[in-house]
């Protein structure tokens, strides 16, 4: 796939899946490659070819994030999770320091976990997708094989100031597992745009993630 700038000065992207990660987390590796580039800065001069390149993700269509730095080599390594959409993009950088617009993004990289085959170790709870969301996201949490029967179980969805806005039915059963939240608190009443966090308890563990809702 290719990601080219706005001022024309096409960057050749190659994905290439490598292998697949443990049964249990499920990443699949892609590496990515592109040709040389010149830099080409917000007004449109042209400088020398880039001696490394900033490399930045958004994952679920939030905002992208710089992830690495690569120095006198165009390819990186992304070790992609399973449920979530992966895009890259890139900005060159000459030897005097002069930073490129960064591209356009990449075409998306998304997978399923084959869940059917994998029980986590431990408690696990994914990030959410998507991610920000409206009007509603899927919540994937892993049960361990070790759960006691006695055991607390449970999936909390809270504000950022710690009140909590809703309790998921959910099931205990070993395994990988899906729920859907549609953005309402317990009564049922549609919560406001922001930022929420998510808590799984199972047992003595937690585990925690963040999402933003948006309208």
């Amino acid at each position: 796939m290719g990601i080219m700038n706005k001022y024309g000065k096409m960057i050749v992207v190659l994905v290439v899946l490598l292998a697949a990660g443990t049964a249990w987390a499920q990443e699949q590796d892609y590496r990515f490659h592109w040709a040389p580039s010149p830099v080409v800065d917000r007004v449109g001069n042209e400088h020398p070819t880039a001696v490394e390149y900033e490399v930045y993700l958004s994952q679920n269509g939030g905002f992208d994030e710089l992830v690495a730095t690569v120095y006198g080599d165009t390819t990186f390594t992304l070790a992609a999770e399973p449920g979530i959409v992966h895009r890259i993009r890139v900005a060159g950088v000459d030897a005097q320091g002069r930073r490129s617009v960064k591209s356009e993004w990449s075409d998306p990289i998304y997978f399923e976990e084959n869940r059917s085959s994998s029980v986590p170790p431990a408690a696990a709870l994914r990030q959410n997708y998507p991610n920000p969301f409206n009007p509603e996201t899927r919540l994937v949490y892993g049960i361990p094989t070790d759960i006691a029967l006695g055991d607390r179980v449970q999936l909390d969805i809270f504000s950022l100031d710690g009140r909590k806005v809703r309790t998921m039915e959910i099931d205990r059963t070993p395994g990988w597992h899906e729920v859907t939240w549609d953005g309402t608190d317990d009564r049922g009443r549609t919560q406001s745009t922001g930022m929420y966090v998510t808590r799984l308890v199972v047992g003595t563990a937690v585990e925690t993630g963040k999402m933003t809702m948006v309208k």
